[in-house]
């Protein structure tokens, strides 16, 4: 199941929007573990009867952060939802606490919940599906100074991006 750009535009949320709401006190999670179980028991519980499946995804990179819900209905039909403001921020907590030095973080995240238990994550540091927003140079540059990582593991795509922008000003 994939997302055309005009099913998933309405669903984008900046950083910056998102700093214009009054933020409210959540509970600091210790664990990715205890991240993912709150992430998809809330995704879980915007689902209405009869709605079986739901893709939860999100893509951050730099300063950029989008994501969206999408909830298969039995007819086959595909309902988009926006995520709780809670979701995105555990999943920013999630990148934050799953860096690594030798990998970097995740660009983008995409969890198929079927049930509570039945679950698939999936957790790219080197891809952004096709259909999720454009990745700037700025938001790439910005990504790779807050979570740096060694040049080889730098995606082919993302270093092409960043070197075409910079002999474009340069």
């Amino acid at each position: 199941m994939t997302l055309s750009r005009p099913e998933r535009i309405d669903l984008l949320l900046t950083r910056q929007q998102r700093l214009g709401r009054e933020p409210q006190a959540r509970e600091q999670l210790e664990s990715l573990g205890a991240i993912e179980r709150v992430v998809i028991d809330t995704t879980i519980a915007m689902l209405s009867p009869g709605q079986k499946f739901a893709l939860l995804w999100s893509m951050q990179v730099g300063e950029q952060l989008v994501a969206g819900v999408q909830i298969k209905e039995r007819d086959g039909t595909v309902t988009n939802l926006m995520p709780p403001a809670e979701v995105l921020e555990y999943l920013t907590d999630h990148k934050r606490m799953s860096y690594s030095a030798d990998t970097g973080a995740w660009l983008s995240a995409e969890i198929f919940i079927a049930g509570p238990t039945r679950y698939k994550t999936n957790y790219s540091t080197g891809t952004v599906a096709d259909w999720m927003p454009e990745v700037s140079a700025d938001d790439l540059t910005a990504e790779f100074a807050a979570y740096p990582r060694p040049d080889a593991e730098i995606p082919d795509w993302a270093r092409s991006q960043m070197e075409w922008a910079a002999r474009k000003t340069g």
